[in-house]
């Protein structure tokens, strides 16, 4: 990790523990790194992008500080020659010698293409509750996963994929102060990435300067994209309940009768008023 990264995880730790009270112990899991020559991508459902841009920055920094004799074209100035017309795929760029152009143009001898970063969380236990204070135990597994594809440029195919996947376990013990161990699985996976990219890229330019471009290499758009698991259409069975709870016969917002359906019942008539006890029969 950077100076700078690590300066900013401390000045979080020392924030959070002077404005909750509590103690933070952040520790760095192991990556596990995977190499495969048998690239599972498919280059025709996969954008040639800029991508999450803080994402590809920080792996575009991190390959720099591995190897200091890598030099990086900025992805904008890449894309701009590698992806001239509308077709922005990555079977786009490796069909029709724009890689080729690319290389020749900017220096670029690899594109390392970074996919998707997933974080998710299993196996967890127990509860906190923040009020006041922290109360509770607590105790779950993160995960963090990062892909990448390197790219060779002069021969315009994929060279390799790369992942790397690091796991933790988190945990939190809290009676009004809490303490809390951190898993920096993010970081972790990142830099085992890192690792298995340039050992990547040596490989198979052996050792010596060496100019690559980073990209994003993102799947296309498609409508399932808009919906979330919380958003409308998502779900129509819950969206069905929700709207049977919100409508209920009465509601201003209940739908209309059918003209077909049967005339609402009179309503029973009044019943008679008792006899006055006070007056005297006739």
């Amino acid at each position: 990790m950077n100076t700078f990264a690590q300066g900013r995880w401390t000045a979080a730790v020392l924030a959070l523990c002077l404005t909750t009270g509590c103690v933070v112990v952040p520790y760095k899991p192991k990556a596990e790194v995977v190499e495969s020559q048998e690239v599972a991508l498919d280059p025709t459902a996969v954008m040639v992008t800029l991508g999450p841009r803080s994402l590809v920055e920080e792996i575009t920094e991190a390959i720099v500080d591995e190897d200091k004799q890598i030099r990086i074209v900025p992805a904008q100035d890449f894309l701009n020659v590698a992806i001239p017309g509308e077709d922005a795929t990555l079977q786009g760029l490796l069909s029709s010698g724009h890689a080729q152009r690319a290389r020749e143009l900017t220096g670029a001898d690899y594109l390392v293409l970074v996919g998707e970063k997933k974080e998710y969380t299993t196996d967890e236990a127990g509860g906190m509750i923040p009020y006041l204070g922290f109360y509770g135990l607590f105790k779950e597994k993160d995960h963090t996963t990062l892909l990448s594809t390197v790219i060779d440029l002069a021969h315009a195919r994929p060279l390799s994929d790369v992942s790397a996947h690091a796991q933790g376990t988190a945990a939190g013990a809290g009676a009004f102060y809490g303490l809390f161990i951190v898993p920096m699985t993010g970081s972790s996976a990142r830099d085992g990435l890192v690792r298995g990219v340039v050992a990547t890229l040596r490989r198979a330019a052996g050792p010596g300067s060496l100019t690559i471009a980073v990209a994003a290499g993102e799947r296309p758009w498609s409508p399932e994209d808009e919906a979330s698991p919380d958003e409308p259409g998502a779900n129509p069975a819950i969206d069905e309940l929700i709207r049977s709870m919100d409508t209920a016969p009465g509601d201003p917002g209940a739908p209309e009768a059918s003209p077909d359906a049967a005339p609402p019942a009179d309503p029973p008539p009044p019943a008679a008023d008792p006899p006055d006890a006070s007056r005297d029969p006739a």
